[in-house]
């Protein structure tokens, strides 16, 4: 029973997906990162369904890549662009550390944040729209596309866990703070898995998708530690949408060679 639970606390903490309701343990918080790469799962699925099916077919590309922008969104809630615009005003108030820290905590909305925002959901909808009308774009490369999304779980989900946090409080904080040796193992299988069948699906196109993950999640670290101090909720939401933009713009790239 208690995998079940996990699972519904997992998407009920980062979808917008109806789970049953219950009283939740001591210990479930703690687990609420398990599940994570499945939430993924259910975007790509969508994803899938937009783009794959031949009852599509017939629906102007414009209005599919709208509905696949508009997939993560509409299943997430935007749960992880908040904490990306929460990073971006940080970010790019250039103030030190400690004052990043507490512009990450202010609910406010400043213009930086939404100038991030509209750049990331532009670049992101020109990928997917290069993607969509190259000619060599097939269900396999759909694929591809879609299992960004549960990659992207997978490794935010592994450096929460593992990279330093930036406070001793907050989300994250309570997700992480007791042991989670069984959860990494799981998220590596998951994420192992997930590597397989995009390599499966094209050698060429997946390798691309999926170094771009790995650079980018060397420089997360790098530029979370510098700027932070560590990792917080907020950075890594900033991490997941900041890395699926990155692998859809590679990915529409490599649809060009």
């Amino acid at each position: 029973m208690s995998i079940f639970r996990w699972f519904a606390v997992s998407f009920s903490l980062y979808s917008k997906i109806p789970m049953p309701r219950f009283i939740w343990k001591e210990d479930d918080m703690a687990h609420s990162l398990t599940f994570f790469p499945f939430v993924g799962v259910a975007i790509g699925a969508v994803v899938w369904l937009i783009n794959v099916p031949a009852f599509m077919m017939g629906v102007p590309v414009a209005v599919r890549v709208m509905l696949t922008i508009l997939a993560p969104l509409i299943i997430t809630g935007g749960f992880h662009l908040d904490g990306f615009m929460d990073t971006e005003d940080a970010l790019r108030s250039y103030a030190p550390m400690e004052k990043k820290l507490e512009i990450l905590k202010d609910p406010h909305i400043g213009a930086f944040a939404v100038l991030g925002l509209v750049r990331i959901l532009l670049i992101f909808g020109a990928s997917v729209t290069a993607i969509l009308l190259s000619d060599k774009c097939d269900n396999k490369t759909i694929l591809i596309f879609a299992s960004i999304f549960a990659v992207g779980r997978c490794l935010s989900g592994l450096t929460s866990l593992l990279l330093k946090k930036a406070k001793k409080d907050g989300m994250l904080y309570e997700e992480t703070r007791k042991e989670q040796k069984g959860i990494i193992i799981f998220l590596i299988f998951t994420l192992i898995v997930l590597e397989i069948i995009v390599l499966f699906m094209n050698l060429i196109k997946g390798l691309a998708v999926l170094l771009t993950f790995t650079l980018y999640t060397i420089y997360y670290r790098y530029k979370a530690y510098k700027e932070f101090g560590g990792v917080t909720g907020d950075t890594a939401g900033y991490f997941l949408c900041t890395g699926e933009m990155l692998a859809a713009v590679v990915l529409a790239a490599m649809m060009l060679i």
